[in-house]
């Protein structure tokens, strides 16, 4: 008996012990393939963005080569002229970072002066303080130049996603009889159900996420605009591209515009007033602009969104927070269409918790019953 229970401990530590061996090997091959695995898989997204285009050439008889070469074409035309203005945007904002750099000096002596009056702190303390920030903060010429340099190297490996982008697409319909051929008999139906709402989800969300995008680098631009900050254009749209990133692109597209405008804007009202605008724009994009764009296709629960995120940073850097929502959606669903599976996606997913969650119903309702009781 006894002998028979250390039998089955060992076994289950030898069956865990593999369980994390594979898990670990698993991410070290993910990290390890970064430079193959990242433009594969933005590849595939940008198909997802793409097909809306091929399948409507394709249903005005043109050939799938042809509408897929057409819809690549007008990808990297856009592509092309948005990276153009963006750069000239970053051009002039580096060229005016010594500018910038005296101005922050100057507010920072002006700051430490009014602090070290009112509270008593040596002036040298703050010296030493702010030479820690400006040169922690102000060394974005070199950096700039560090990332355009890394940004080149990647260029490479980016230059194969057309490749990718065409294979894909023109080899849709093999890889879904593929995957039919693979499931058991009886469940390609099932399985017809899942990869539809694969593909519904997937291009739902890549469509609505740049629209989203595209909005907020008008909106953020023409405010900064109306309050004065310095190169509204350039930090406008910065603070917009975080916003491919989920909950938090919001929060930090702000640090950029903020920093700015504490430490190279002439006067604390510019702070606040940018201060105001992102938390309204955040919860606008959060509870109305996101949700009737994108349509909460994704539907995982916060807390797995947030394990999600800091897992594809850990990985792939800003590349993988911003390419790990859809594939974790991908897998969020076929979870909820395996039978074995189902905790799992019922974990992944934002069902569950209703009774918990506030809505405008609640909170009128709640309201309501206190106006009768009094």
């Amino acid at each position: 008996m006894l002998k028979g229970e250390l039998d089955k401990r060992y076994i289950f530590i030898k069956k865990l012990t593999f369980t994390l061996l594979f898990f670990i090997l698993f991410i070290f091959g993910l990290i390890q393939a970064r430079d193959f695995i990242v433009p594969l898989l933005l590849g595939v997204l940008f198909s997802y963005l793409l097909f809306p285009i091929v399948g409507f050439l394709e249903k005005h008889r043109f050939p799938r080569i042809l509408s897929i070469l057409i819809g690549i074409l007008v990808a990297v035309g856009i592509l092309i002229l948005a990276i153009n203005f963006f750069s000239n945007q970053i051009a002039v904002f580096v060229e005016n970072i010594p500018e910038i750099r005296e101005q922050a000096a100057t507010n920072l002596e002006r700051m430490r002066d009014n602090i070290s009056s009112s509270i008593g702190v040596s002036q040298d303390r703050f010296r030493t303080w702010e030479e820690d920030i400006t040169s922690g903060l102000f060394q974005a010429s070199e950096e700039m130049q560090t990332i355009f340099a890394a940004t080149t190297n990647t260029a490479v490996n980016i230059g194969l996603m057309p490749v990718f982008i065409f294979c894909l697409l023109y080899y849709r319909n093999k890889f879904h009889d593929f995957i039919i051929q693979m499931v058991p008999k009886g469940s390609e139906d099932k399985t017809e159900h899942m990869l539809g709402e694969i593909n519904l989800v997937t291009q739902k969300y890549m469509t609505g996420v740049f629209i989203v995008v595209f909005i907020l680098s008008i909106v953020h631009s023409v405010v900064f605009m109306i309050i004065g900050l310095d190169y509204p254009i350039f930090f406008g749209v910065t603070a917009a591209l975080f916003n491919f990133i989920p909950y938090f692109g919001t929060l930090i597209g702000a640090v950029l515009p903020l920093l700015y405008a504490f430490l190279a804007m002439d006067g604390t009202d510019y702070v606040v007033w940018v201060l105001i605008y992102f938390v309204i724009i955040q919860f606008v994009e959060n509870n109305i602009l996101t949700p009737n764009i994108t349509g909460g296709y994704i539907s995982l629960n916060p807390f797995i969104t947030i394990l999600t995120l800091i897992f594809g940073s850990m990985i792939w850097g800003v590349a993988g927070m911003l390419i790990i929502m859809p594939f974790m959606a991908m897998v969020k669903i076929a979870c909820q269409h395996i039978s074995f599976l189902h905790p799992v996606g019922y974990l992944l997913s934002d069902k569950g918790t209703e009774q918990y969650s506030i809505s405008w119903k609640k909170i009128k309702a709640l309201f309501s019953k206190k106006k009768k009781k009094s």
